[in-house]
């Protein structure tokens, strides 16, 4: 996937330049910063397509393939500052720099770039609280007209919480199993997110990412499930109406917890809209505790 355009801004990092800025914000963030996060799981899905033999460009998987950026000019060594392109079912950008008295470059790099796609629904992802007043005016300056502000809360359980969470007795009524690709397109019926290219999504998170699915055990109908996100943490928990209020929420975000935790070394993590106050308060059974609050904000295509 190349974005890179001559000229503009932002210069696209190179494999090893990626690792690098992941060795810089673990020094100085340390393990359960969402941003460190975030290049971490990155960089274990490129070393999963690349095992695979996917190639870079390959459309069925670019949902898995997150470009990393920093100025043209600047040195990210200097001050950590890197913006993230990444398409899904839109375009998705996270950015931050530790730069103090304003972060200059980070904001050269956001006023100048032509590759964020302002007006046709770019997300904005773990914007930091004290970026949000300023990116809400350059986003009106680009043109958008309308935006959906979602604080949310970032919840964290180090790995070695993690690793032994207690996880509830599964019903003998019920199964716990990996998803399969063929459960795509139920997951996806029921998405509130889907969209252009959503399903693809799915089937590249199934095949490359940890899930789980719960079924009943006499007919084998999945009615719940989990996938591991793009921090490598907990995300699209999912219980079908039919099937609330018997526990499976919490058994499916604790099963995921401790699986996650015991096949790689990495912090637990899951975001959480910030009213969202029955998911917060399952995560924190489980040991979750809030890290941080940030701002994910949706721009709403302009009307064509």
């Amino acid at each position: 996937m190349d974005i890179d355009k001559d000229g503009d801004i932002l210069r696209p990092l190179s494999d090893g330049e990626v690792d690098e800025l992941l060795d810089l914000y673990k020094a100085k963030y340390g393990v359960k910063n969402f941003h460190y996060l975030l290049i971490y799981n990155q960089r274990k899905w490129d070393r999963q397509l690349d095992e695979a033999k996917v190639s870079r460009d390959d459309p069925n998987y670019i949902s898995l393939r997150k470009q990393f950026f920093t100025h043209r000019k600047g040195d990210f060594r200097q001050w950590g500052t890197y913006v993230s392109l990444h398409r899904d079912i839109v375009q998705s950008v996270s950015f931050f720099s530790w730069q103090p008295d304003g972060a200059a470059e980070l904001w050269e790099c956001l006023e100048q770039t032509q590759l964020i796609e302002w007006t046709q629904g770019a997300l904005l992802t773990n914007v930091d609280l004290g970026f949000c007043e300023r990116i809400k005016e350059l986003v009106a300056a680009r043109g958008v007209t309308s935006i959906q502000p979602r604080q949310c809360f970032g919840m964290v359980l180090p790995h070695e919480g993690a690793s032994s969470v207690e996880v509830p007795e599964l019903l003998s009524e019920f199964d716990i199993r990996r998803l399969k690709d063929e459960d795509a397109a139920m997951v996806h019926d029921t998405w509130p997110n889907k969209g252009e290219g959503s399903l693809t999504y799915l089937r590249a998170l199934i095949r490359f990412n940890k899930s789980l699915g719960v079924c009943r055990s006499d007919t084998g109908e999945l009615i719940a499930w989990i996938f591991q996100n793009d921090f490598s943490g907990l995300g699209m928990l999912k219980v079908l109406p039919k099937a609330e209020r018997r526990g499976l929420g919490g058994l499916l975000a604790a099963a995921m917890t401790r699986r996650i935790a015991r096949g790689e070394d990495v912090t637990l993590t899951a975001w959480i809209v910030a009213t969202n106050w029955r998911s917060e308060a399952l995560l924190q059974r489980i040991g979750y505790q809030k890290e941080v609050v940030n701002e994910w904000i949706k721009l709403v295509p302009n009307p064509s």
